[in-house]
């Protein structure tokens, strides 16, 4: 390669360092805006739970009786939140192979479960393992719009329970687990005899129970909902926290491997350069040498 090759090469490659170092900060400021949107949503979710703490308490809420269901009868929805962009290939696999093991291990039948995707770059995975798929949905960057598709997702699951007799809705996402990044799953219906047994645990933070006029069924009944759109608001924000981590990440080693090639050709630049410039001193004493020979004849 020549000194111009070189040059161009050095020009496209910091360049690229340029585009590298402007994801890494976008990537580090959307976390940044998702971790304040999940302790948000803790903190509503919370109060979700002392609502229904409240009920208890007064024994306004009796603990339902989980019906029974034969093994043959049960049938699982899965829905699998991952990413619209790229650069995170492996957190969308690997959440997709934690959900496949997942429902085998739970003793239910792959090819008769649905499956529902949150984010593009998941359409693409169950595809390619032939799943059945009833239902995509792209993921936003947007922390707004994130109650909306989760909104939609449980409008959907609803309504595939009533019609194709689904026994369990199971929710699995990315999280942040220390310096990497894990798939996870929870239970997302029905919420019942589990979340409630956690509740009985859970003290009330004041001297008095809270006082309510409205039907104790019909508070619950909200407070259900409210339940299953913070779960699963949760869900998405974790795994857009998790995507711009593992994205963080990649770009931190990216940008690092490209300032060791940055420095790798300037240093065979300046040799170059320095040769260039050796060879045409040479030239130059060369050339008045043969001049000096020639005045002396």
């Amino acid at each position: 390669m020549d000194i111009e090759g070189l040059q161009k090469r050095i020009k496209t490659t910091q360049d690229l360092r340029s585009i590298v170092s402007t994801m890494k900060s976008l990537s580090a400021v959307s976390i940044i805006q998702y971790d304040a949107a999940l302790k948000s949503l803790l903190e509503y979710c919370r109060t979700i739970n002392l609502g229904a703490v409240a009920l208890m308490k007064n024994g306004d809420l009796k603990l339902p009786k989980e019906r029974a269901v034969k093994p043959e009868s049960r049938r699982a929805l899965a829905i699998v939140v991952g990413s619209d962009t790229g650069l995170v290939g492996k957190m969308n696999r690997e959440v997709v192979r934690f959900a496949e093991k997942f429902l085998t291990e739970k003793g239910f039948e792959i090819e008769r479960t649905a499956f529902i995707a949150v984010g593009r770059q998941i359409i693409a995975q169950l595809m390619r393992d032939e799943r059945h798929m009833i239902e995509s949905y792209p993921i936003s960057n947007s922390v707004k719009a994130v109650s909306k598709t989760a909104a939609s997702v449980l409008v959907t699951a609803h309504e595939h329970m009533q019609t194709d007799r689904i026994t369990q809705v199971y929710l699995f996402y990315s999280q942040k687990q220390g310096t990497g990044v894990a798939p996870t799953s929870s239970l997302l219906m029905p919420l019942g005899t589990e979340w409630l047994e956690r509740l009985k645990k859970i003290g009330w933070p004041g001297r008095n129970l809270p006082t309510y006029t409205l039907p104790p069924e019909q508070i619950f009944s909200a407070l259900m909902k409210e339940r299953l759109l913070i779960e699963l608001s949760t869900a998405i924000t974790q795994a857009l926290s998790a995507e711009h981590h593992m994205r963080l990440t990649t770009m931190q080693a990216a940008e690092k491997n490209i300032d060791e090639n940055l420095e790798s050709m300037n240093l065979q630049y300046q040799q170059m350069r320095q040769e260039n410039i050796t060879t045409e001193l040479l030239d130059v004493v060369s050339g008045a040498e043969a001049l000096r020979t020639q005045k002396r004849k």
